[in-house]
């Protein structure tokens, strides 16, 4: 039962950052103003960040690396410290870290 709520959890999390993405209604931002709405760059992540978010979604990695829309293989190889994350995945990978820390509080 636990797994399914936490799973849930996880759907609802990866629904409301897209629902938050369909409420931007001018895509026409300039770098400045993006500047100014002070939105970070990506962060960069370690072999150990990427297994603790992972771990904390209570997901596989097969299932974390579809979430991520990226291949096995590369979850893997970032979990070992092979490659690391960029752009896309990096932004998601904070995405979820957020959404993680916010239903600590």
């Amino acid at each position: 039962m636990i797994k399914k709520r936490t799973q849930y959890n996880m759907w609802d999390m990866v629904a409301e950052s897209l629902e938050d993405l369909s409420r931007v209604k001018d895509v026409t931002t300039s770098m400045r103003q993006l500047d100014e709405l002070k939105y970070p760059a990506p962060k960069e992540y370690t072999a150990r960040d990427i297994r603790h978010i992972r771990e904390k979604l209570h997901v596989s990695q097969a299932v974390f690396a579809h979430l991520l829309n990226t291949k096995l293989t590369t979850v893997q190889k970032w979990e070992r410290g092979v490659n690391t994350p960029a752009g896309p995945a990096s932004r998601l990978l904070q995405i979820f870290e957020s959404k993680i820390k916010k239903q600590r509080s």
